[in-house]
């Protein structure tokens, strides 16, 4: 009896106190949005696509904070006909334009080298794309 409250105890000194904050820290943000404004021909060049992400100026993020994208890809066994595993690929690299409390708007600042990393057709950012701080 006497393990049980002191586990019940436990559990509520660990909420109250913020120990379990780790996991606010292994959260994943990501592309939620993707938008490029309609090309009326007035230039050469094609209207920048701005993308959107569900991190901002709570999680540090300024305007002109850099992230790293990334796709999970899952791999699948065609032997066993299972799952195999997953592999997080870096696609390339977002400079932010914009910020508010808990998003954030950014551009393509460059790609990563199709001869470095799997080719990842289109090479595009994606809804859904992971975004993350240099390390």
């Amino acid at each position: 009896m006497g393990s049980i409250i002191l586990k019940i105890l436990l559990g509520i000194a660990i909420g109250f106190f913020g120990l379990a904050g780790n996991a606010a820290i292994a959260a994943e943000y990501s592309v939620y949005e993707v938008f490029r404004a309609i090309d009326l021909g007035e230039s050469d060049r094609q209207p920048p696509k701005e993308i959107f992400i569900n991190m901002g100026a709570l999680q540090g993020l300024k305007k002109g904070s850099v992230l790293d994208v990334y796709r999970k890809i899952s791999s699948f066994d065609n032997l066993t006909e299972k799952l195999a595993g997953e592999h997080v690929i870096p696609v390339g690299r977002i400079k932010v334009i914009h910020t508010d409390e808990k998003t954030a708007i950014a551009r393509v600042d460059r790609y990563v080298s199709l001869e470095q990393e799997p080719a990842l057709l289109p090479q595009s950012i994606m809804i859904g794309d992971l975004v993350r701080l240099p390390n």
